[in-house]
C-alpha cells in the first residue's frame, strides 16, 4: 500500500451557495467556508461523463435507482483518488465523502461503499439495504447474526448494508455473508446527514472561484517571468490538463514561445490529435520529439517496464526530448512544465526550478506546482480551452496508454477505446512471456507492472491461484549477469568471478570500454580482454566468464559495476542515443550500430546516461556475497 500523504490541498466548500472552493471565502456570496471533507491530499477532480455514468451504474447495481438519485442529486460531483490494490475514488458532494467508487480487481468491476455521509443519507431515505443494531457498540470485523440487528439483509453474499443505531443514525457499513449473518467492514461514531439546500452548478462553481483564480493567475505569471532567465523558453506540452493551463499561463507571461511534444510512440491517437489543434489554435511552433519505435525495439531488450523498473521513461521521453532540445537550442535552456506536487510523492520533494539530471543545459520552471486538480479544471473552464478528450471518455491521466503506473481498471478502458493498439502489446507481451516460461496470468492479471511484488500484489495474485514464488524465480532467471565476490580483508583479497549469458561480441566491447578512460588490450587469437585502471583490472574471456581484481572493496565495488555496465552496452544497446545526446566531445556515432571515436576522452558521461547500464544493472545483475568482507 503506497505511504500515506501528510500534506493537503487547502480546498473549501460554501454552505450558502454549496460548491467548492479553493480559497476560504465564497466568490458569489462572500461568505466564510467550511474545509472540504475527504483524504489527503485532497486532489479533488470533477467527475466527468463517463465518470459519472460509471457512478451511477455502479451505484443502482448495488442498491437500485432510489440510491443514485441519493448518492448524485447533481453534476457537481467530485473524485479524490485514494490508495487501494486498484483504481479508487472517493465520491464528494456537499463538501462530504458519500463513498467509495472502486474496481474490484479479482471480479473486474466496480463497487461503490458507502462512507458515513452516503450512509446515513441512504438509511434515511430508505434507498439501500440498512439495519438496526441491538447491542451496544460494533468493531470493526464483528460477525453479526440475526439475534444482533432488526431488519433483512439481501442473501447474496458480498453485498453492503448499513448499520445504523435505533435513531436511523449511520454507525457503520457490513457485507452480507449470504447466510443471514454480516461481517462489520467500517465502523464510526453515530452521524447526521449534513445535506444543504443549494442546488450546485459548474457555473456556479466558475464564479465563485473566478476572483481567487485570478489572484492565481497573477502569482504564476509573476513566476514565470521571473524565473525564465534566458530568451530559449519551450512549453512541455503532454496533451494533459496541467501542461494546457501552463501553456496558457506563458502565453499571457512570456507571448508566443514553442511548445514541445514528445511522441513516444505509444501515445493515445486522440492525444497526438488534441496536440496539433492547440498548436495550430495559438499559431504556435510545434517541436516535435520523437523515439519512433524505440519502445518495440527495445521490449525484447528490458521486457515490460514496471513501476519499480521504468526503462521506457528513458528511452522513450527523455532520449528523444534530449535531441529535440539540443537540435533547436543553444546554451541554456528553459523548459515550463505542468508539474504539480500532488500528483506524487516524486513531485511533491520536487522544487519549482530544478535543474535537469537528465538533459543538458535545461532548467524546469514549474508554475502551477502548488495548484491542485480543482485549480487547474477552474482555470480551464475560465479560459475556455478545450481539453483532451480522453478526460470526459474516462482517462484519468494523459499519457503512454500501456504506463505501468496505470490500474488495471484504466487499461480496461484503453482496451475499449483502442482494441488494436492493446492487441499489438498483448501479443508482443505474451511472445515474450513464452520464451521465459511466465504464465499469462502474470501479464493478464497486471502483474508485469513490478519487477519486484509489493504485499498488496502479491496477496492479489494468491487469491488468483498463481504461486508468487515460483514468479519471482522465473524473474530471477532473466538475470544476464552473475557474479561472486571474494573478499576477505585479513588476506588482502579483494576479486569478483562472473559470466554474462553468451553471446558478446569480444571487439564491440574493447570499443565500448574506451569510454571508461582504462588502458585496454586485446588478444583477438586467444580470445581475451582486459581492462585496467586506477580502480582495479578486469579481464574477460571468449567464453564470457570474467574475472575482476582491487586493492579495497570500494574500488572493487566501482570497478564492476564500470565494468559489468559496460558488458551490458556492449551486448544490448539499441542505438536510442542518450550518450551520444550527452557526450561532451561529440565522440559517438550512431549509425547501423554504434561507433567510439578516438577523440573519446573517458569521461565516462555516456554511461552514466546509458538506459541498458542503468536499468539492466539494477535488474539483470545477481551478485552473490558482499562488499564487506570479513568481520
Amino acid at each position: 500500500m503506497p505511504h500515506a500523504w501528510k500534506t493537503s490541498a487547502e480546498l473549501y466548500w460554501c454552505p450558502s451557495c454549496n460548491v467548492p472552493l479553493i480559497a476560504p471565502k465564497c466568490g458569489l456570496c462572500g461568505d466564510r467556508a467550511v474545509r472540504a471533507h475527504g483524504s489527503p491530499p485532497k486532489d479533488f477532480r470533477p467527475a466527468f461523463s463517463y465518470d459519472l455514468k460509471i457512478l451511477k451504474e455502479t451505484v443502482e447495481r448495488e442498491f437500485g435507482v432510489k440510491a443514485c438519485r441519493v448518492i448524485v442529486p447533481s453534476d457537481v460531483v467530485l473524485l479524490n483518488k485514494i490508495p487501494y490494490v486498484d483504481q479508487a475514488n472517493e465520491v464528494i458532494v456537499d463538501g462530504w465523502v458519500m463513498g467509495n467508487l472502486y474496481y474490484n480487481p479479482e471480479k473486474g468491476i466496480w463497487r461503490f461503499r458507502p462512507s458515513y455521509e452516503g450512509a446515513v443519507r441512504l438509511a434515511i431515505e430508505e434507498a439501500a439495504p440498512y439495519v438496526e443494531v441491538k447491542r451496544g457498540k460494533v468493531r470493526l470485523w464483528d460477525v453479526l447474526s440475526k439475534d444482533d440487528f432488526k431488519g433483512d439483509v439481501p442473501s447474496s453474499d458480498g453485498k453492503y448494508v448499513v448499520l445504523t443505531d435505533s435513531r436511523r443514525m449511520a454507525i457503520g457499513v457490513a457485507v452480507s455473508l449470504g447466510d443471514g449473518r454480516i461481517k462489520v467492514v467500517k465502523v464510526w461514531e453515530p452521524q447526521r446527514p449534513h445535506i444543504k439546500e443549494g442546488k450546485p452548478t459548474w457555473d456556479k462553481v466558475i464564479e465563485a472561484n473566478r476572483p481567487h483564480m485570478e489572484a492565481e493567475e497573477k502569482r504564476a505569471i509573476a513566476f514565470i517571468v521571473n524565473a525564465a532567465k534566458s530568451p530559449n523558453v519551450f512549453v512541455s506540452f503532454s496533451g494533459g490538463k496541467d501542461s494546457l493551463a501552463t501553456l496558457l499561463l506563458t502565453l499571457k507571461a512570456l507571448g508566443d514561445k514553442p511548445m514541445l511534444f514528445n511522441d513516444t510512440g505509444i501515445e493515445a491517437p486522440a492525444t497526438v490529435e488534441h496536440v496539433w489543434n492547440i498548436a495550430n489554435r495559438f499559431g504556435l511552433e510545434l517541436v516535435l520529439a520523437n523515439a519512433g519505435d524505440a519502445f518495440w525495439r527495445s521490449l525484447s531488450t528490458y521486457g515490460p517496464p514496471a513501476r519499480d523498473y521504468r526503462w521506457c521513461c528513458k528511452v522513450c521521453k527523455l532520449v528523444p526530448i534530449a535531441r529535440a532540445v539540443k537540435e533547436r537550442f543553444q546554451g541554456e535552456v528553459y523548459t515550463i512544465l505542468g508539474q504539480r506536487k500532488y500528483e506524487s510523492f516524486a513531485r511533491l520533494k520536487a522544487p519549482a526550478i530544478e535543474k535537469s539530471r537528465w538533459i543538458p543545459n535545461l532548467v524546469s520552471l514549474s508554475p502551477i506546482r502548488n495548484w491542485s486538480a480543482l485549480h487547474v479544471w477552474l482555470y480551464l473552464m475560465i479560459e475556455r480551452v478545450e481539453c483532451n478528450p480522453l478526460y470526459k471518455d474516462g482517462f484519468d491521466r494523459i499519457g503512454c496508454w500501456l504506463c505501468p503506473a496505470c490500474e488495471l481498471a484504466e487499461f480496461n478502458r484503453v482496451k475499449e477505446v483502442y482494441p488494436e493498439l492493446w492487441a499489438k502489446w498483448e501479443g508482443e507481451v505474451l511472445a515474450w512471456c513464452e520464451k521465459r516460461g511466465l504464465p499469462q496470468e502474470w501479464f493478464r492479471l497486471g502483474l508485469w507492472r513490478w519487477r519486484r511484488l509489493p504485499g498488496d500484489a502479491k496477496k492479489f495474485a494468491s487469491r488468483m491461484g498463481l504461486s508468487v514464488n515460483e514468479i519471482k524465480e522465473k524473474l530471477a532467471s532473466l538475470r544476464e549477469v552473475e557474479v561472486t565476490l571474494s573478499i576477505r580483508p585479513c588476506e588482502n583479497i579483494y576479486e569478483a568471478h562472473g559470466s554474462i549469458k553468451k553471446p558478446l561480441d569480444l571487439k564491440k566491447l574493447v570499443m565500448i570500454l574506451q569510454c571508461t578512460g582504462g588502458k585496454i588490450a586485446f588478444n583477438e587469437k586467444m580470445g581475451l580482454a582486459t581492462l585496467r585502471f586506477e580502480e582495479g583490472f578486469a579481464s574477460i574471456s571468449a567464453d564470457c566468464t570474467f574475472s575482476i581484481r582491487a586493492e579495497d572493496a570500494e574500488s572493487l565495488k566501482r570497478t564492476l559495476e564500470l565494468f559489468v555496465k559496460s558488458l551490458l552496452r556492449a551486448k544490448h544497446c539499441n542505438l536510442c542515443g542518450s550518450c551520444r545526446n550527452w557526450c561532451p566531445t561529440n565522440s559517438i556515432v550512431i549509425g547501423r550500430d554504434i561507433e567510439i571515436l578516438d577523440s573519446c576522452k573517458g569521461c565516462r558521461t555516456c554511461i552514466n546516461a546509458c538506459p541498458v547500464a542503468t536499468y539492466m544493472y539494477k535488474s539483470s545483475v545477481a551478485i552473490e556475497g558482499d562488499f564487506e568482507g570479513e568481520a
